[in-house]
């Protein structure tokens, strides 16, 4: 991390504004028009590529940042859908019962019947062309 803060302080104000734009966009396309700066100065950096490595290095940032945050939380909602099962309503314990469930086992599968009275081969009969249209002559 410190080693990301140390790259960010060493660019020019428009390198810094691509780079966070950039953290933050999926195209070089959305990040210049965010940051403000034509596709072409991008474009024509010489360090363009390690711009994109330091953007990518924010962005996985603060991919774990948020990751660490929700794992913080886990035991929290664990205890909220459990405590869950508790409550008077069956509707409430019903759905906590299936949360559980699915997050434990996983979601089942849902099976679809694809068959028909249509179902079977299917053939192709091919008759007299269709004749074109004549136009109407007045």
């Amino acid at each position: 991390m410190e080693d990301l803060i140390a790259k960010l302080q060493e660019l020019n104000p428009n390198e810094l504004d691509f780079v966070m734009a950039r953290s933050s966009q999926n195209s070089v396309k959305d990040a210049c028009k965010e940051a403000g700066i034509s596709q072409s100065t991008v474009y024509g950096w010489d360090n363009r590529v390690e711009l994109e490595e330091i953007a990518l290095a924010l962005r996985l940032d603060r991919h774990v940042e948020v990751e660490l945050k929700l794992r913080e939380a886990l035991p929290d909602a664990v205890e909220v859908i459990i405590s869950g099962l508790k409550e008077r309503r069956y509707d409430t314990k019903f759905k906590s019962a299936v949360e559980i469930l699915d997050r434990t086992m996983g979601k089942p599968t849902q099976k679809i019947d694809q068959k028909t009275e249509q179902s079977g081969t299917i053939e192709i009969v091919f008759g007299e062309p269709i004749p074109k249209r004549m136009k109407d002559e007045d």
